[in-house]
Protein backbone atom coordinates (compact mmCIF):
# COMPACT_ATOMS: atom_id res chain seq x y z
CA UNK A 1 0.00 0.00 0.00
CA UNK A 2 2.35 2.33 -1.19
CA UNK A 3 0.31 1.77 0.89
CA UNK A 4 1.93 0.99 -0.13
CA UNK A 5 3.58 3.21 -2.56
CA UNK A 6 4.80 0.71 -5.11
CA UNK A 7 8.31 0.33 -6.52
CA UNK A 8 6.77 0.13 -10.01
CA UNK A 9 8.28 0.46 -13.50
CA UNK A 10 11.50 1.74 -12.01
CA UNK A 11 13.66 1.13 -15.05
CA UNK A 12 11.59 3.25 -17.41
CA UNK A 13 11.06 5.94 -14.83
CA UNK A 14 14.75 6.10 -14.04
CA UNK A 15 15.61 6.62 -17.69
CA UNK A 16 13.00 9.34 -18.03
CA UNK A 17 14.08 11.24 -14.95
CA UNK A 18 17.80 10.56 -15.33
CA UNK A 19 18.13 9.91 -11.62
CA UNK A 20 19.07 6.25 -11.56
CA UNK A 21 21.51 3.98 -13.30
CA UNK A 22 20.21 1.35 -15.70
CA UNK A 23 18.23 -1.39 -13.99
CA UNK A 24 19.98 -4.72 -13.80
CA UNK A 25 17.26 -7.16 -12.89
CA UNK A 26 13.72 -7.86 -11.74
CA UNK A 27 13.06 -9.79 -8.53
CA UNK A 28 11.51 -13.12 -9.56
CA UNK A 29 8.22 -14.24 -8.10
CA UNK A 30 9.31 -16.25 -5.07
CA UNK A 31 8.93 -20.00 -4.96
CA UNK A 32 7.39 -20.45 -1.54
CA UNK A 33 8.34 -23.41 0.65
CA UNK A 34 5.97 -26.22 1.49
CA UNK A 35 4.52 -25.39 4.87
CA UNK A 36 4.80 -22.08 6.76
CA UNK A 37 6.64 -19.14 5.21
CA UNK A 38 9.04 -17.79 7.83
CA UNK A 39 9.62 -14.07 8.06
CA UNK A 40 12.38 -12.37 10.03
CA UNK A 41 10.96 -9.28 11.72
CA UNK A 42 12.46 -6.00 12.92
CA UNK A 43 10.83 -3.13 14.79
CA UNK A 44 12.70 -0.03 13.64
CA UNK A 45 12.20 2.63 16.29
CA UNK A 46 12.52 6.39 16.26
CA UNK A 47 12.70 7.22 19.99
CA UNK A 48 11.14 10.63 19.36
CA UNK A 49 7.81 9.16 18.23
CA UNK A 50 5.03 7.11 19.87
CA UNK A 51 5.46 3.36 19.63
CA UNK A 52 3.48 0.17 20.08
CA UNK A 53 4.36 -2.02 23.03
CA UNK A 54 5.26 -5.71 22.89
CA UNK A 55 1.66 -6.81 23.48
CA UNK A 56 0.38 -4.69 20.60
CA UNK A 57 3.06 -5.97 18.26
CA UNK A 58 2.13 -9.55 19.12
CA UNK A 59 -1.55 -8.80 18.40
CA UNK A 60 -0.59 -7.12 15.12
CA UNK A 61 1.46 -10.07 13.90
CA UNK A 62 -1.32 -12.49 14.75
CA UNK A 63 -3.81 -10.35 12.83
CA UNK A 64 -1.41 -10.24 9.90
CA UNK A 65 -0.95 -14.02 9.99
CA UNK A 66 -4.72 -14.59 10.04
CA UNK A 67 -5.37 -12.17 7.15
CA UNK A 68 -2.64 -13.63 4.95
CA UNK A 69 -4.03 -17.13 5.54
CA UNK A 70 -7.61 -16.04 4.77
CA UNK A 71 -6.97 -13.85 1.72
CA UNK A 72 -3.91 -15.49 0.14
CA UNK A 73 -3.93 -19.06 1.44
CA UNK A 74 -0.40 -18.66 2.82
CA UNK A 75 0.64 -19.65 6.34
CA UNK A 76 3.16 -17.31 7.95
CA UNK A 77 5.58 -17.95 10.78
CA UNK A 78 7.34 -14.98 12.39
CA UNK A 79 10.77 -15.11 13.96
CA UNK A 80 11.10 -13.21 17.26
CA UNK A 81 10.99 -9.45 16.72
CA UNK A 82 14.38 -7.75 16.80
CA UNK A 83 14.26 -4.11 17.89
CA UNK A 84 16.65 -1.74 16.11
CA UNK A 85 16.94 2.01 15.66
CA UNK A 86 16.10 3.60 12.34
CA UNK A 87 19.43 5.38 12.42
CA UNK A 88 21.29 2.08 12.58
CA UNK A 89 19.41 0.75 9.54
CA UNK A 90 19.89 3.91 7.51
CA UNK A 91 23.60 3.95 8.34
CA UNK A 92 24.03 0.70 6.37
CA UNK A 93 22.66 2.17 3.12
CA UNK A 94 25.58 2.61 0.68
CA UNK A 95 26.55 6.24 0.18
CA UNK A 96 25.67 6.29 -3.53
CA UNK A 97 22.19 4.98 -2.75
CA UNK A 98 21.72 7.60 -0.01
CA UNK A 99 22.69 10.37 -2.41
CA UNK A 100 20.23 9.11 -5.01
CA UNK A 101 17.46 8.78 -2.40
CA UNK A 102 17.93 12.36 -1.27
CA UNK A 103 17.85 13.57 -4.88
CA UNK A 104 14.63 11.63 -5.40
CA UNK A 105 13.08 13.38 -2.37
CA UNK A 106 11.40 16.66 -3.30
CA UNK A 107 12.50 19.41 -0.91
CA UNK A 108 9.18 20.38 0.67
CA UNK A 109 10.88 21.20 3.98
CA UNK A 110 12.56 24.36 2.68
CA UNK A 111 9.96 25.11 0.03
CA UNK A 112 12.65 25.52 -2.61
CA UNK A 113 11.47 22.73 -4.94
CA UNK A 114 10.23 23.31 -8.49
CA UNK A 115 6.47 22.74 -8.28
CA UNK A 116 5.90 22.78 -12.04
CA UNK A 117 8.60 20.18 -12.62
CA UNK A 118 7.15 18.06 -9.83
CA UNK A 119 3.82 17.98 -11.68
CA UNK A 120 5.59 16.88 -14.85
CA UNK A 121 7.49 14.20 -12.90
CA UNK A 122 4.21 12.88 -11.48
CA UNK A 123 2.74 12.73 -14.99
CA UNK A 124 5.73 10.76 -16.26
CA UNK A 125 5.61 8.43 -13.27
CA UNK A 126 1.92 7.66 -13.68
CA UNK A 127 2.37 7.16 -17.43
CA UNK A 128 5.05 4.48 -17.05
CA UNK A 129 3.23 2.77 -14.20
CA UNK A 130 0.90 -0.16 -14.69
CA UNK A 131 -2.19 1.15 -12.91
CA UNK A 132 -4.95 2.40 -15.26
CA UNK A 133 -5.43 6.17 -15.48
CA UNK A 134 -9.24 5.96 -15.36
CA UNK A 135 -9.15 3.90 -12.16
CA UNK A 136 -6.72 6.32 -10.48
CA UNK A 137 -8.84 9.32 -11.52
CA UNK A 138 -11.94 7.65 -10.07
CA UNK A 139 -10.13 6.92 -6.81
CA UNK A 140 -8.93 10.54 -6.53
CA UNK A 141 -12.18 12.24 -7.60
CA UNK A 142 -13.61 12.70 -4.05
CA UNK A 143 -10.49 14.70 -3.18
CA UNK A 144 -9.71 16.45 -6.49
CA UNK A 145 -13.05 16.91 -8.20
CA UNK A 146 -13.26 16.37 -11.95
CA UNK A 147 -9.94 16.38 -13.81
CA UNK A 148 -10.23 17.77 -17.32
CA UNK A 149 -8.80 16.82 -19.66
CA UNK A 150 -8.40 13.24 -18.37
CA UNK A 151 -4.73 13.05 -19.34
CA UNK A 152 -1.61 11.97 -17.48
CA UNK A 153 -0.36 15.56 -17.64
CA UNK A 154 -3.46 17.05 -16.02
CA UNK A 155 -3.72 14.23 -13.51
CA UNK A 156 -0.02 14.44 -12.56
CA UNK A 157 -0.16 18.20 -12.02
CA UNK A 158 -3.30 17.99 -9.86
CA UNK A 159 -2.08 15.09 -7.74
CA UNK A 160 1.33 16.72 -7.18
CA UNK A 161 -0.37 19.93 -6.05
CA UNK A 162 -2.68 17.97 -3.73
CA UNK A 163 0.23 16.13 -2.10
CA UNK A 164 2.18 19.37 -1.60
CA UNK A 165 -0.86 21.01 -0.04
CA UNK A 166 -1.68 18.16 2.30
CA UNK A 167 1.86 17.31 3.41
CA UNK A 168 1.80 20.56 5.40
CA UNK A 169 -0.50 18.90 7.93
CA UNK A 170 2.19 16.35 8.76
CA UNK A 171 4.76 19.12 9.19
CA UNK A 172 2.70 20.57 12.05
CA UNK A 173 2.69 17.35 14.05
CA UNK A 174 4.90 17.22 17.13
CA UNK A 175 7.15 14.48 18.45
CA UNK A 176 7.26 13.33 22.07
CA UNK A 177 9.94 15.94 22.80
CA UNK A 178 7.70 18.78 21.61
CA UNK A 179 9.68 19.49 18.44
CA UNK A 180 8.38 18.77 14.92
CA UNK A 181 7.84 15.08 14.17
CA UNK A 182 9.38 15.70 10.73
CA UNK A 183 12.80 17.21 11.33
CA UNK A 184 16.05 17.59 9.38
CA UNK A 185 16.75 13.85 9.52
CA UNK A 186 15.75 11.89 6.38
CA UNK A 187 13.80 9.29 8.36
CA UNK A 188 10.46 10.51 6.95
CA UNK A 189 11.63 10.28 3.33
CA UNK A 190 10.09 7.46 1.30
CA UNK A 191 13.05 7.06 -1.12
CA UNK A 192 15.34 6.39 1.85
CA UNK A 193 13.15 3.46 2.88
CA UNK A 194 13.27 2.17 -0.70
CA UNK A 195 17.07 2.22 -0.49
CA UNK A 196 17.16 0.06 2.66
CA UNK A 197 17.44 -3.17 0.70
CA UNK A 198 20.89 -2.21 -0.55
CA UNK A 199 22.14 -1.99 3.02
CA UNK A 200 22.38 -4.51 5.84
CA UNK A 201 18.73 -5.47 6.44
CA UNK A 202 18.42 -9.23 7.08
CA UNK A 203 14.64 -9.10 7.44
CA UNK A 204 11.55 -9.83 5.38
CA UNK A 205 9.33 -7.55 7.48
CA UNK A 206 10.22 -4.23 9.09
CA UNK A 207 7.63 -2.64 11.36
CA UNK A 208 8.38 0.94 12.33
CA UNK A 209 6.91 3.73 14.45
CA UNK A 210 8.28 6.27 11.99
CA UNK A 211 6.06 8.86 10.32
CA UNK A 212 6.84 8.26 6.63
CA UNK A 213 5.47 11.32 4.87
CA UNK A 214 6.90 13.56 2.19
CA UNK A 215 6.95 14.34 -1.49
CA UNK A 216 9.04 12.53 -4.08
CA UNK A 217 10.18 13.23 -7.61
CA UNK A 218 9.68 9.55 -8.44
CA UNK A 219 7.12 6.77 -8.07
CA UNK A 220 3.95 8.83 -7.45
CA UNK A 221 0.96 7.04 -5.91
CA UNK A 222 -2.53 8.49 -5.92
CA UNK A 223 -3.56 6.91 -2.60
CA UNK A 224 -0.44 8.34 -0.96
CA UNK A 225 -1.04 11.81 -2.38
CA UNK A 226 -4.56 12.11 -0.97
CA UNK A 227 -3.10 11.33 2.47
CA UNK A 228 -0.66 14.21 2.14
CA UNK A 229 2.30 12.06 1.15
CA UNK A 230 1.81 9.66 4.05
CA UNK A 231 2.93 6.10 3.30
CA UNK A 232 1.41 3.32 5.37
CA UNK A 233 4.17 1.11 4.07
CA UNK A 234 6.06 -0.19 1.10
CA UNK A 235 7.62 -3.30 -0.35
CA UNK A 236 10.94 -3.04 -2.13
CA UNK A 237 14.02 -4.99 -3.21
CA UNK A 238 16.19 -6.41 -0.44
CA UNK A 239 19.40 -8.27 -1.23
CA UNK A 240 19.37 -10.11 2.12
CA UNK A 241 15.75 -11.24 2.09
CA UNK A 242 14.81 -14.87 1.50
CA UNK A 243 12.20 -13.68 -1.02
CA UNK A 244 14.14 -10.85 -2.66
CA UNK A 245 12.11 -8.07 -1.05
CA UNK A 246 11.33 -6.48 2.30
CA UNK A 247 7.97 -5.13 3.45
CA UNK A 248 7.88 -2.05 5.67
CA UNK A 249 4.74 -1.11 7.63
CA UNK A 250 4.31 1.91 9.90
CA UNK A 251 2.50 1.84 13.24
CA UNK A 252 2.37 5.66 13.42
CA UNK A 253 -1.19 6.24 12.17
CA UNK A 254 -2.55 3.69 14.65
CA UNK A 255 -0.92 4.85 17.89
CA UNK A 256 -2.78 8.10 18.52
CA UNK A 257 -6.32 9.40 18.90
CA UNK A 258 -5.56 13.09 18.65
CA UNK A 259 -7.87 15.40 16.70
CA UNK A 260 -5.90 15.32 13.44
CA UNK A 261 -5.62 11.54 13.28
CA UNK A 262 -9.26 11.03 14.26
CA UNK A 263 -10.37 13.51 11.60
CA UNK A 264 -8.25 11.74 8.97
CA UNK A 265 -9.89 8.45 9.99
CA UNK A 266 -13.35 9.85 9.40
CA UNK A 267 -14.01 10.02 13.13
CA UNK A 268 -12.67 6.58 14.05
CA UNK A 269 -10.94 6.16 17.42
CA UNK A 270 -9.16 2.97 18.43
CA UNK A 271 -8.56 1.13 21.65
CA UNK A 272 -5.11 -0.24 22.42
CA UNK A 273 -6.08 -3.67 21.07
CA UNK A 274 -8.09 -2.54 18.05
CA UNK A 275 -5.24 -0.30 16.89
CA UNK A 276 -2.93 -3.31 16.86
CA UNK A 277 -5.44 -5.56 15.11
CA UNK A 278 -6.14 -3.02 12.36
CA UNK A 279 -2.43 -2.35 11.92
CA UNK A 280 -1.76 -6.06 11.40
CA UNK A 281 -4.74 -6.56 9.09
CA UNK A 282 -3.83 -3.63 6.87
CA UNK A 283 -0.14 -4.57 7.00
CA UNK A 284 -1.03 -7.95 5.47
CA UNK A 285 -1.57 -5.96 2.28
CA UNK A 286 2.22 -5.59 1.97
CA UNK A 287 2.71 -9.33 2.32
CA UNK A 288 0.55 -9.73 -0.78
CA UNK A 289 2.98 -7.50 -2.65
CA UNK A 290 6.00 -9.37 -1.28
CA UNK A 291 5.00 -13.01 -1.67
CA UNK A 292 2.59 -12.87 -4.62
CA UNK A 293 3.70 -9.68 -6.43
CA UNK A 294 0.09 -8.55 -6.84
CA UNK A 295 -1.04 -4.98 -7.46
CA UNK A 296 -3.80 -2.59 -6.33
CA UNK A 297 -7.33 -3.44 -7.51
CA UNK A 298 -8.68 0.12 -7.23
CA UNK A 299 -12.43 0.39 -6.77
CA UNK A 300 -12.81 -3.15 -5.39
CA UNK A 301 -13.34 -2.73 -1.64
CA UNK A 302 -13.63 -6.48 -1.01
CA UNK A 303 -9.93 -6.86 -1.85
CA UNK A 304 -7.29 -6.73 0.86
CA UNK A 305 -4.99 -5.27 -1.82
CA UNK A 306 -7.30 -2.30 -2.39
CA UNK A 307 -5.69 0.75 -0.72
CA UNK A 308 -7.29 2.15 2.43
CA UNK A 309 -9.02 5.44 1.52
CA UNK A 310 -7.38 8.04 3.74
CA UNK A 311 -7.09 6.39 7.21
CA UNK A 312 -10.50 4.84 7.87
CA UNK A 313 -9.12 1.40 8.68
CA UNK A 314 -12.19 0.09 10.50
CA UNK A 315 -14.50 1.05 7.65
CA UNK A 316 -12.07 -0.48 5.13
CA UNK A 317 -11.76 -3.69 7.14
CA UNK A 318 -15.54 -4.09 7.31
CA UNK A 319 -15.79 -4.29 3.52
CA UNK A 320 -13.15 -6.99 3.00
CA UNK A 321 -14.17 -10.39 1.66
CA UNK A 322 -11.65 -13.03 0.65
CA UNK A 323 -14.43 -14.98 -1.11
CA UNK A 324 -15.25 -12.00 -3.34
CA UNK A 325 -11.63 -11.27 -4.22
CA UNK A 326 -9.58 -14.47 -4.48
CA UNK A 327 -6.03 -14.47 -5.83
CA UNK A 328 -6.13 -14.33 -9.62
CA UNK A 329 -9.71 -12.99 -9.80
CA UNK A 330 -8.71 -9.85 -11.74
CA UNK A 331 -5.59 -8.52 -13.50
CA UNK A 332 -4.29 -6.69 -10.42
CA UNK A 333 -4.65 -9.85 -8.32
CA UNK A 334 -2.66 -12.11 -10.64
CA UNK A 335 0.65 -13.26 -9.11
CA UNK A 336 3.56 -11.57 -10.83
CA UNK A 337 1.60 -8.48 -11.94
CA UNK A 338 3.82 -6.27 -9.72
CA UNK A 339 7.42 -5.91 -10.94
CA UNK A 340 10.18 -5.24 -8.39
CA UNK A 341 13.09 -3.81 -10.38
CA UNK A 342 16.48 -2.92 -8.95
Amino acid sequence: MRSVHLHLALAALALLLCTRAAIAATVPLPVLPVGPVEMRVAYAVNPRLPRMDAQQLAIALEAMRSAVREHFGIELRFAPIREVTIASLFDTIPRARRVTAIKDSYDFKSGSGDRAELGRAFARGFRVGVEPLDEMIAFARPYTGAIEPATFEAFGARIAALQLERVERWRTRLALDGSPAIDSQPFNEFPMWLALGFGDVPFELVLTNQLIAGVENVLPAVHTAVRGGYSNGLTTYNRLSRYGTVSVWSTYAFTGNDAQLVESRGGETYTHEEAAQLMGLSGAHEIGHQLLHVLHPFGQPACLMSPVPMFSYREWAGKLSAAQCPVGSNPAMRPGAYKFNY
